[in-house]
């Protein structure tokens, strides 16, 4: 296993008796921390009126998939950052409606980032039994696209876009934010919006496919999502697929919310992620490693303070 010392300061706190939480703190150079910011919370979550407008078309007519949810906080005068919201659901099932509304009580959904003064979407994206990979990340980018180029109709601030994901959902948002790092507009050969954005939340969103392939580790699904194995012809396209591999410096902030007791995402990937990204020199990455916690500590297991870490994470980096 990786040796993490050399790279992060470890600090525990025991919330219950069936499981702690562990904040990793990288401090070679990666600064690491969750800011208090309840109390700007407070002040926009007495709740302006929240409209909530369902299956709007970001492709051509002819990607019938391609629809978004969109609920947006009214009372506000100026443009409000948003967040996109990607589900799970291992690339081949889930659907937007499970982060349309707060009637669950499913943490991450757009109703309750519109109540923190945010515009938020939620996407449906092409799965692999309709299309293998890339079709799922060029639908992703293409949403937020679409909601750049409809900044003002959606009341959108277009330079500060934040994505959101659990589980798969969580792997295409690492993969649409760390593949695009030029400024808003600034696309060199593609005259439409960027998909460039300013924060990135990762719930539990698998890191390094071929390994988790190698590991028995959803390895059913990857196979439908990358159409076949990790073998040599299909190499490639297991490492452009992979988040791990598109590790650079000046990424945009990050949230990593993963559990240790995950059988779906080796948590040492995670380790090993995290490690990448300060050896890169990445100084705003924030690492929420729960013990004793399985797959999606936010959107499935539902911890608190995972909710808290999100929330305060997108206040943090998008409304400064």
């Amino acid at each position: 296993m990786l040796d993490l010392q050399p790279f992060i300061k470890v600090r525990t706190s025991h919330r219950s008796s069936a499981w702690r939480q562990t904040l990793l703190a990288c401090s070679l150079p990666l600064l690491l921390h969750v800011t208090p910011l309840l109390g700007q919370l407070a002040t926009t979550s007495d709740a302006p009126e929240i409209v909530v407008t369902r299956d709007i078309s970001y492709r051509m007519p002819s990607v019938e998939k391609c629809r978004l949810d969109l609920a947006i906080p009214h009372g506000f005068s100026d443009a409000r950052p948003a967040i996109v919201v990607i589900h799970g659901g291992g690339w081949i099932e889930g659907d937007k409606s499970s982060f349309t509304s707060n009637e669950q009580g499913v943490p991450g959904n757009i109703v309750d980032f519109a109540k923190l003064g945010f515009v938020a979407a939620t996407v449906n994206y092409r799965l692999a039994g309709d299309a293998p990979y890339p079709a799922a990340l060029d639908d992703c980018r293409e949403a937020v696209r679409f909601l750049r180029a409809q900044a003002r109709q959606f009341h959108i601030d277009p330079n500060r876009m934040g994505l959101y994901g659990n589980s798969a959902g969580g792997h295409l948002a690492l993969l649409v934010g760390m593949t695009e790092t030029a400024p808003t507009g600034a696309d060199s050969n593609d005259s439409r919006p960027s998909f460039a954005v300013q924060a990135i939340a990762s719930d539990s969103g698998p890191l390094d496919l071929a390994r988790q392939h190698q590991q028995n580790q959803l390895r059913v699904v990857i196979d439908k999502f990358l159409n076949g194995p990790p073998a040599e012809s299909l190499l490639a396209t297991y490492r452009a697929a992979s988040p791990t591999y598109h590790v650079v410096d000046k990424l945009p902030p990050l949230l990593l919310v993963y559990g240790v007791n995950d059988e779906q995402v080796d948590i040492r990937t995670a380790d090993e992620f995290v490690t990448a990204l300060a050896q890169a020199g990445n100084k705003d990455v924030t690492y929420l490693r729960l013990a004793g916690v399985g797959h999606c500590p936010h959107s499935l297991q539902r911890v608190a303070e995972a909710r808290a870490a999100v929330d305060e994470f997108f206040v943090k980096t998008l409304r400064p």
